[in-house]
């Protein structure tokens, strides 16, 4: 009976999708049709399969395909959920995939939009999941993907002379971020620090300072030219500067002046044009080997800098490694500060350096930037044909071979304050005397022919403290004007080298970061610095001397072998 109501029900689900799909229209005749039969064929399945449903193999397959489909249903679910409202937890040691709580502010307070223009179509799996994070933090925050062969006009646009490179777009203005590859991926920090520099209203000169034998700006060998390019690609107008041309440095805010290595001492009159222009507020930034002459030794003992003329020499072996000879100085270790922050513990490198010190100096602060190892020191004579080191003549490591130095705030202030009383003071004092010359007339007028004498010698003798007291006023005057007290804003930082910023070193490991970011540091003197530090695995290496190395790789090679090869052989003999 139940068989035969099944196949009625199919019948009558046939008879109705035939006659909705004849007449074309599916009015509720056919679809009760197809409704009635169904559920016919589905009811007489169950009275005619009574017995199947009741074993129990039957319903622990119904069990099993039941919780089969749940479990689908559950994760396509949350699937769905991840996709709709994305939330992620880092569950990483650093938090290597999370941005820095600086970024996050940054980003969020976005005002317009901006564009971040990846010219590498696809994109690393890195960055688009960093890209991504950012663009989580604001609406205003578009990236775009660009394939620079298919979309020449744009790669045209932005210069674009090669695969990854990565620019910025805000408003008008748009800025080089980095170049991305297989080896390098895309950074925070200098991400971060892109869309920092991009928004603000001030443009930042950079003046290089020429004629005394300096390195020249061209792309040779020994040249500038790459720090200049990687400076215009941080948005800085990039100047030459040359006294011989021009008499003064322009009184601008926020601009830095460059002396790299000068092989001719700068004339007294441009030590003080340097002076006037850091009492003013400007910046500088030096760059000074161990046989350059500078002749602005007045100005790093006012702000208690003093240069040592030895050579640095690495005796740890690093060097040799990576092809350098023992005078290069390999750096590892960075002072807090914001310039060298973001370094973590990665590689400088400074050929032919020399040591840096700071001695203290009131409402003036030091913070040294980078520290050689302890198997360094500076020597004396580099002449001998294998560098020793000599207590007698020579300086122990670690060594600091730059440093920033910049003004206490709270010294600043005390000291204008002392200068108002100090003013104060004086004007009291000129009255005290006018008063005081007034009394002496008056009493000249009553005395005697006799005294007129005397009236007339203490005058010609009050004359003379007087032009002798406006000659040392002068005299004082113009050592002011020569030396001039440094502004409250003005920022110095010293390197006891400049080979590091040259053509070749410059992209070598974390040199070119050590020059820019002293330069922003300088530029940017009213503004904080991000101090970001890079999101990296924690360091776990063992740095060996190649002794060591050598000692382990004959240890792998054959003794560990040897060992396995003596078990091998007394395990034989035993079952034996």
């Amino acid at each position: 009976m139940a068989k035969y109501l099944f196949l009625f029900g199919i019948l009558v689900v046939i008879i109705g999708v035939t006659s909705g799909y004849v007449a074309g229209d599916w009015t509720p005749i056919p679809l009760g049709l197809i409704i009635t039969g169904g559920v016919i064929a589905i009811i007489s399945f169950f009275l005619g399969t009574r017995k199947f449903w009741r074993r129990r193999s039957t319903q622990a397959n119904l069990n099993a395909f039941i919780a089969t489909i749940a479990l689908i249903f559950i994760l396509g679910f949350l699937n769905f959920l991840g996709i709709r409202y994305q939330q992620t937890i880092d569950l990483t040691e650093n938090n290597l995939f999370t941005l820095a709580p600086q970024s996050k502010q940054l980003v969020s307070a976005l005002e317009e939009p901006l564009t971040v223009w990846v010219f590498n179509d696809p994109p690393s799996e890195e960055t688009e999941r960093l890209l991504n994070n950012y663009q989580k933090q604001s609406n205003n925050f578009k990236i775009n993907f660009v394939d620079p062969q298919q979309n020449i006009s744009k790669a045209q646009e932005f210069g674009v002379e090669s695969y990854g490179e990565i620019y910025i777009e805000y408003g008008d203005k748009t800025q080089f971020v980095q170049q991305v590859s297989e080896v390098e991926a895309i950074s925070e920090v200098k991400l971060t620090s892109a869309i920092q520099n991009i928004q603000r209203d001030r443009v930042s000169f950079i003046y290089i300072l020429q004629g005394h034998g300096e390195p020249p700006l061209d792309p040779v060998q020994g040249g500038l030219s790459q720090a200049v390019t990687s400076l215009k690609q941080q948005g800085y107008q990039v100047q030459p500067f040359n006294f011989a041309e021009e008499t003064n440095l322009p009184n601008l805010a926020n601009s830095v002046l460059m002396i790299a290595s000068p092989e001719r001492a700068l004339f007294p009159g441009e030590v003080e044009a340097i002076a006037n222009y850091l009492a003013e507020g400007g910046s500088l930034l030096l760059l000074l080997d161990p046989d350059s002459n500078s002749g602005l030794d007045p100005i790093l003992e006012m702000w208690g800098v003093q240069l040592d003329d030895r050579v640095i020499v690495d005796a740890s072996g690093q060097g040799q490694v990576l092809g350098f000879n023992a005078a290069t100085a390999f750096v590892t270790r960075y002072g807090d500060h914001p310039i060298t922050n973001p370094f973590g513990n990665g590689i400088s490198i400074y050929p032919l350096a020399r040591p840096v010190d700071a001695v203290e100096k009131e409402g003036i602060t030091a913070t040294p930037l980078a520290y050689t190892n302890e198997a360094s020191w500076a020597e004396s004579d580099t002449t001998q044909e294998q560098l020793e080191y000599n207590p007698e003549r020579d300086r122990a490591g670690p060594l600091v071979i730059s440093f920033a130095l910049d003004h206490i705030e709270d010294s600043s202030s005390e000291t204008q304050q002392e200068e108002t009383s100090d003013s104060n003071n004086s004007e009291e004092t000129n009255a005290e005397e006018k008063e005081t010359e007034n009394e002496s007339s008056v009493n000249t007028e009553e005395t005697t022919t006799d005294s007129d004498h005397t009236e007339e010698t203490t005058s010609n003798s009050d004359s003379e403290t007087i032009n002798e007291s406006s000659e040392n006023t002068e005299e004082t005057e113009s050592e002011e004007k020569t030396f001039p007290k440094p502004s409250p804003e003005a920022r110095i930082v010293v390197f006891g080298d400049s080979d590091f910023a040259t053509n070749g070193l410059f992209v070598q490991q974390l040199n070119g970061d050590m020059f820019l970011n002293s330069v922003d540091w300088l530029a940017n003197s009213e503004t904080p610095s991000l101090a970001l530090r890079p999101k990296e695995e924690t360091n776990r290496r063992i740095n060996l001397t190649p002794q060591q190395a050598a000692i382990l790789s004959r240890t792998a090679v054959g003794i560990v072998p040897l060992v396995g090869l003596i078990l091998a052989m007394i395990s034989w003999l035993r079952r034996r």
